[in-house]
């Protein structure tokens, strides 16, 4: 497998308990999944899920960062029920395959990329 499966597969699978990820990276994604689950409402029987969530987001990033975190998470959760509302599908539109040929994606420069970005240059 590439980069690409191996990290859809380490994201789809059980990424809390994964060492393809950081402490940090799993409490961004939990408290992303908290989003957009829903898991903040509770459910019968079920107590809401955000509490333990934000407190291990806390460990690791200030409020800026956490707002940052929510509001992309909230955004991709808006998007995606904005075109799956009105039955836009984005993979298949033909414009799409004009970008192809514009961009790519390096794996080895993007996991550079994203360990250089500021979640991981917190004063500790």
């Amino acid at each position: 497998m590439g980069f690409e499966e191996d990290l859809i597969e380490a994201i789809q699978g059980d990424y809390l308990n994964s060492d393809y990820f950081t402490d940090e990276e799993k409490a961004a994604m939990r408290w992303a999944e908290v989003m957009t689950l829903k898991l903040y409402q509770g459910a019968p029987g079920k107590p809401p899920e955000d509490g333990p969530a934000m407190k291990e987001l806390k460990k690791y990033y200030d409020d800026a960062q956490i707002i940052e975190i929510s509001m992309v998470s909230g955004f991709f959760n808006f998007w995606n029920r904005f075109t799956d509302g009105l039955k836009i599908d984005i993979e298949d539109n033909p414009v799409m395959n004009l970008f192809k040929k514009s961009t790519a994606v390096d794996p080895e420069k993007y996991v550079a990329f994203m360990r250089d970005c500021w979640w991981n240059h917190q004063d500790k």
